[in-house]
């Protein structure tokens, strides 16, 4: 067993890192002893709170926490305890698993430090919301070691409170880090019923961070239909060139600096095609038409096509790691998460997290690629410029930082370190990189 996959992932980001490397990169990803699995995470777990077990034998660790749970009054099976050593199944990373995470932590006594550890490198998704009225108790509960059983009996209390109407219509007033401030300088479990049931209106709704940072990054990836005008003369244009391929040989002059307001997916499909001419003051026409003639640029389909190669999400191959392919961004999963009803009372913080990762690489490395920002910066200063706007990106929506050792962060670090990144991310895409038969 690893002791430090971070590390041990970090160092491996640059040795993979060559657009040369795609394939090994793909491969280091699929290979399940490279990343901490849910069981080792508990062994790990069990040897941090010094239990009394023989770290090697599976059916005793099982017996052990199953018994620490049984305590608390959990109604976790040790059969399921069981596949959980044994790699046999793990927690699924959605809204449904994370009561068992928590009673998890309860059971074995986690400090809050603990606690977010065990959330953020095992099971890999966001601890304490503390928008949520429970997750919020919790949290408070684990700054302060309170029981299960406490934690419990707070929430009651709080439930059976009447809801009053907000002070004020502007519930943004309570973010999440707000409430999450507030709460750590409390010093009684009073003060903190007072105030969750004073303000209990405002605890509806969340992730009004994370969406107001969505849509900025589609607004910036797509545009706006402002831009049509400029986009259907080029479609125009480039019918037009079509039905007379004959007289251009392949060939169409476009004045690039006419589409500087488009959206930077478009203005990247103009780059290419100069980058493909032969001629830097032409383009391929038929590669522009390819991507733009009849699609619609403003929805989901063209923003998934364009960056990973489907909008249906990663299919089911188990060669794919859970961690990457569970959530992975798709059609669906976008159009829920955009959806003001359904995200504002979404526990699904995985499959945030990760469409802000992905659409914040592609906001950064095409400015950089299109020569919009940035130009000043090394290679090096880039990839770190990018990093640090990225953790940043993802602290004030209220997730964790980019960190190695979760094998989906890996690979848009490890991209990130290419000499391009795009490029490389998009290889790594590939439908072609995730087929072989080797079990994962």
């Amino acid at each position: 067993m690893k002791s430090d996959y971070t590390l041990y992932n970090q160092s491996s980001i640059q040795n993979y890192s060559s657009i040369d490397n795609v394939d090994q990169a793909v491969e280091y990803l699929k290979d399940p002893t490279h990343f901490r699995s849910f069981g080792q995470g508990l062994t790990e777990l069990l040897q941090k709170k010094n239990a009394p077990v023989d770290f090697s034998d599976n059916a005793e660790m099982a017996d052990y926490l199953f018994s620490k749970l049984k305590d608390i009054g959990s109604t976790i099976s040790r059969a399921t305890v069981m596949s959980w050593f044994t790699g046999n199944h793990r927690p699924k990373v959605e809204a449904g698993s994370r009561p068992k995470i928590y009673e998890l932590c309860f059971a074995m006594q986690l400090t809050y430090e603990e606690t977010v550890w065990f959330f953020q490198h095992v099971y890999y998704d966001r601890a304490f919301n503390c928008h949520n009225i429970r997750e919020a108790v919790y949290y408070y509960s684990f700054l302060h070691q309170l029981s299960y059983q406490k934690a419990q009996e707070i929430i009651q209390k709080i439930d059976a409170a009447p809801v009053t109407l907000p002070v004020s219509d502007d519930i943004d007033t309570y973010y999440t880090s707000y409430v999450q401030n507030t709460i750590a300088a409390m010093e009684s479990a009073d003060e903190l019923i007072d105030f969750l049931i004073a303000n209990k209106a405002d605890f509806c709704h969340w992730n009004k961070s994370a969406l107001h940072t969505l849509h900025d990054l589609i607004s910036q990836l797509i545009g706006s239909k402002e831009s049509d005008d400029a986009v259907n003369e080029l479609r125009t244009t480039l019918y037009a060139m079509s039905r007379n391929r004959n007289m251009i040989s392949g060939k169409i002059s476009i004045d690039i600096h006419k589409y500087q307001n488009c959206s930077l997916l478009v203005r990247e499909i103009l780059y290419d095609a100069q980058s493909y001419s032969t001629n830097s003051s032409d383009r391929d026409y038929e590669y522009i038409l390819d991507f733009i003639g009849n699609r619609n640029l403003y929805n989901n389909s063209f923003i998934l096509d364009r960056l990973v190669y489907t909008h249906s999400g990663m299919n089911k191959n188990p060669n794919i790691p859970y961690i990457v392919r569970n959530n992975f961004p798709s059609k669906k999963t976008m159009s829920d998460i955009l959806s003001e009803e359904k995200s504002s009372v979404s526990t699904s913080y995985d499959s945030i997290r990760k469409m802000i990762v992905l659409l914040d690489f592609y906001r950064f490395w095409l400015n950089v690629k299109l020569s919009v920002g940035y130009t000043e910066l090394t290679k090096s200063e880039l990839t770190e410029t990018y990093i640090d706007e990225a953790n940043a990106c993802l602290v004030k929506c209220g997730y964790e930082e980019l960190f190695a050792a979760n094998p989906y962060d890996w690979l848009f670090l490890c991209a990130a370190y290419s000499e391009k990144p795009i490029e490389y991310f998009r290889a790594c895409m590939s439908p072609d990189m995730w087929t072989d038969d080797e079990d994962f």
